[in-house]
This record gives C-alpha cells, structure tokens and sequence, in this order.
C-alpha cells in the first residue's frame, strides 16, 4: 500500500521544540479572498530546527562592480533559508511593484496574490523556514491590506522557491479580517502600460525610489550566492506603512503620464534592474552621491546590489520639478541617479558633488542661455 504523505499546510509545527499555535493553511486562510478547502489533506506533526546562519560580514570590493553585475546576471538564485521571513516580504513588494506598470484604474486595496510554494520539506530546516515563510507572508499581507486569491504548496524534490503574482481581487467584497483603506469603486487592469526600456531622451532624468526604509545590506542576495559568501544581514524589508506611501503616489505619477519608462527594483539589486532597462539606444551614467548622503551607507557595492524593493523612473527634465513635489507632499525619499547616455553601457560614478548641486547648476545654466529681458 502506498503511504500517504501529510500535508505541511495542514500539518502542526514544533520549531525549535516550541509548537507553533497555527497551521500554515491556518494562517493564510487568514488573509484569503476564499479560504481554501483541504478536505482531502493529511495533517501530520512536522519537527524541525530554524536554519543557522554560520556567516560573518565580507567586505565587497568596489573596483570590481562590472564583474559582481557579470555575475548576479548569470546566476540562478536559491531560496535564502535563513533569511525566508526578510525574502518572502520582498517577493510580496516585488510582485506588488511590478503591477504598477499595468494599464487600468487600481489602488493597492484592489489588488491580490496567488502565492505557491513549491517546497522539498525533508532537510533539516527546510520545513522551518517553509513555516517562516508562511508565516511572513500573513503579516505583510495583513500589514498591506493585500489579499491572497489562491495559495498552494506543492512538493519538490529538488528546490525550494515561492512566487507571488498580482491580480485584482476576484470580487469587490470578501469576507476576510484584513481591512483594504485603499480601493477604487470599479478597478481595472490590463496589460504593460509603460516602456520598461530607457528611451533615448538624453535630458530627461532616472529617478530611484525605494520602497522600504530597510538598510542596505547583502545577506541573501542574488551577489551573497553568487559569489558563496554567506553575509548575516539581509534587508528588513518591514516597513508596510511606507510601501504604501510609495505605492500611492507612484501609481498616481503613472497615471498622469508623467513617466516614460520604468521598471521594479527586485532580484540583483539596483544595478541589475538598470542594466535591464539599458538597450543599445541608451544606457545611463548614474552618480551615486545623494544616495549615499542620504542613506548613509558609504559602500557602493550595497547600495547597488542589496536587494530592497523599489522602483526606477524614467520623467522628462520638464516633468522634474512636478515630480518633486509630489514625492516631498507624500514624504516618499527619491534620488535623481543621472541621465540616459548614449549606448547600452550603464556607467556609475560616485562624486563629491550631490545631484542635487547638479540639478541647481543646470538651472541656472538654462536661465543663463535664455538672456535677460
């Protein structure tokens, strides 16, 4: 007779000799559109440890950024055990990123997730961080008012991953605990709305928004696994009140029309979303100098390959000042990174002088080219 294998959705959890009060179906049903049915699931007693870290702060080398890109662009990425509750955040806010780029009428109230886990549960600790991952998932979905449409997990014999995708919500009431503040009456949405190459509009500007408070810090990252270096710090990403500040006010910007290009800041870090919007039309030369200052991170190597999510936008120089101003009314942190440049290379440099400085000199050059009246 074949043996039936329990379900580790259904299934109760012992972790680290505590025994956890729900079960992962427990809480995801939680924050579903329509709770799922596992009538035919075999609920079992699942024992395991949380993964350790066993890693110490490695020290990046900032001449060698194009061979690091080189890298993180060839590299497959392995779900980062230790770090399942900061990962799954980032999966979530990516996902949710990349909706904005979508034609339609929408707010982030209206939106929600099919979430899978495809998961080998035997090793020592892969059911501990499967449990972790669930776990984050529930929280910052609760946090965000965001609801699951469909969940699943299935087994795997090799590797262990999650992916989220973003929907509108099946129906415009559902009867779960997490309360939506923002949604439309008759939300829609559609297909890619906006470019997500550089045009070759070599005034205009590329404008970084990250999406959470998070330090930067590599500890997980698609660069940590490339190079086999395990960091122990990984970005946070635990600020939901600030994602949704973000949020708003960039889906308002695409909207208007006011963006040209854009893309989510996800896997690989700033320089490898970038390096994606490049094509041989343009590139960009970027300056990392106001990030810096502002953040207070003097390490250029974080700052382009930690793994916070956010978005690039590419605005007309016109549009510059409009988009100033609604970012500083929403309190939402952006720097202006630089310009496209001809060609498909991505050039970074890091001066004494701020984009901001730059930004007020290009003025007053325009305002000197226009003469006096």
């Amino acid at each position: 007779m074949k043996e039936q294998k329990i379900s580790p959705l259904v299934s109760s959890y012992v972790i680290d000799g505590v025994p956890q009060e729900l079960t992962p179906a427990g809480i995801l049903d939680s924050v579903s559109e329509f709770p799922s049915s596992h009538q035919s699931a075999i609920a079992g007693r699942i024992v395991d440890e949380t993964p350790e870290c066993g890693a110490s702060e490695t020290l990046m080398d900032p001449e060698e950024i194009d061979k690091y890109l080189s890298a993180v662009l060839r590299h497959k990425r392995v779900f980062p055990f230790v770090f399942a509750d900061s990962y799954t955040r980032f999966r979530i806010e990516c996902a949710l990123l990349d909706s904005l780029w979508k034609m339609g009428s929408f707010r982030i109230g209206d939106l929600g997730l099919e979430a899978c886990w495809n998961w080998k549960i035997g090793p020592l600790g892969n059911a501990a961080a499967f449990y972790e991952s669930v776990r984050a998932a529930g929280d910052m979905l609760d946090q965000l008012g965001v609801c699951l449409k469909s969940y699943s997990a299935t087994e795997s014999k090799s590797q262990c991953e999650v992916t989220f995708t973003a929907g509108l919500r099946s129906s415009a009431e559902d009867e779960s605990i997490v309360e939506r503040p923002y949604t439309t009456q008759s939300p829609k949405i559609g297909v890619a709305s906006l470019p997500s190459t550089l045009l070759p509009n070599y005034e205009s500007w590329i404008v970084y928004i990250p999406f959470d408070t998070s330090s930067y810090r590599l500890g997980g990252s698609i660069l940590s696994q490339a190079l086999k270096t395990r960091l122990p710090v990984a970005p946070a990403v635990d600020d939901p009140d600030y994602f949704l500040d973000c949020f708003e006010v960039v889906r308002e910007l695409v909207e208007d029309g006011i963006i040209l290009s854009a893309a989510t800041v996800g896997d690989g870090g700033l320089l490898a979303s970038l390096k994606g919007m490049a094509s041989s039309k343009a590139g960009a030369q970027i300056d990392l100098s106001d990030l810096k200052k502002s953040v207070g991170e003097d390490d250029i190597v974080r700052l382009l390959f930690s793994e916070i999510p956010g978005a690039l936008i590419q605005v007309r120089d016109e549009d510059f000042d409009y988009i100033d101003a609604e970012l500083l009314l929403q309190d939402v942190a952006f720097y202006p990174l630089g310009h496209p440049a001809p060609g498909g290379h991505i050039r970074v440099k890091s001066s004494a002088k701020t984009g901001l400085q730059s930004i007020l000199e290009a003025l007053a050059r325009r305002q000197g080219g226009e003469g006096e009246d």
